[in-house]
């Protein structure tokens, strides 16, 4: 397996070409392990040369990225194929790995946490690109009709994972699950709905509802967010607004 290297910003560049299989894959591994070495504190794999890789590869990426998380260095992927990507993603991997689409993106995350932090002097500080340690792990919705309720949040974004008469779950970024639930008394039309809804690019989001005839009021523009509201399941009011999350959420 031929990996060719170059340093970056203090990044050590990875970029092997070919196929992974189980044929290779442990070579790849140890080539990778060989060539990190032990002094670095922050690698990037730019996978752009690999055709195709297998499960025998993904775990092979998985053991180097463990070895590096261990002794406290930082490890990130970019520029996958779409094969490969897929694969990541199928496998579940991709939530695992910090996956840019380019070597300037990767680079850019690696520039973020640990070097703020340590010209800081600081325990816990966070970088642009960091991400919390912290994320809301659920968040409820008694709803009227169930099966209907998760059906809109499907449609407009959030991954279904359980859907039933009384209860349904769908995933929404950072992989907060939302719980819907037959409501024991009606919703009054118009009650706030128990959260809001945080979105990349508010404008966007707001044409995909009206054009889907979900009601949604003008955009409101401030300092802080732009923002909206829909009328969303059982007439909840849906408060939508613009994010300032920052890296990989």
């Amino acid at each position: 397996m031929d990996i060719h290297t170059e340093q970056q910003e203090n990044v050590l560049i990875l970029k092997p070409q070919g196929r992974i299989d189980s044929a290779n894959a442990h070579d790849f591994q140890q080539s990778l392990a060989a060539t990190i070495g032990d002094h670095q504190s922050a690698v990037v794999a730019d996978l752009e040369g690999i055709s195709y890789m297998s499960s025998a590869g993904l775990r092979a990426v998985l053991i180097v990225a463990k070895a590096l998380r261990q002794r406290g260095a930082r490890f990130a992927l970019c520029s996958l194929a779409p094969v490969i990507a897929d694969v990541f993603t199928v496998s579940g991997f991709s939530k695992i790995f910090s996956v840019l689409d380019s070597r300037a993106e990767a680079l850019a995350h690696m520039r973020g946490p640990r070097a703020t932090a340590a010209k800081s002097g600081k325990k816990g500080v966070l970088a642009d690109q960091e991400r919390p340690v912290f994320a809301v792990g659920h968040v409820r919705m008694p709803v009227e009709d169930v099966g209907e309720a998760h059906d809109f949040f499907v449609r407009h974004g959030l991954r279904g994972i359980l859907k039933k008469p009384d209860i349904a779950i769908l995933e929404l970024r950072g992989g907060t699950h939302l719980i819907l639930n037959r409501a024991e008394q009606p919703i009054a039309d118009g009650e706030n709905a128990p959260f809001d809804l945080m979105v990349d690019d508010v404008d966007q989001v707001r044409r995909r509802f009206a054009e889907d005839g979900v009601h949604a009021t003008d955009i409101e523009r401030g300092n802080t967010h732009d923002l909206f509201h829909i009328t969303g399941p059982s007439g909840y009011w849906i408060r939508i607004s613009s994010s300032h999350a920052r890296g990989v959420v």
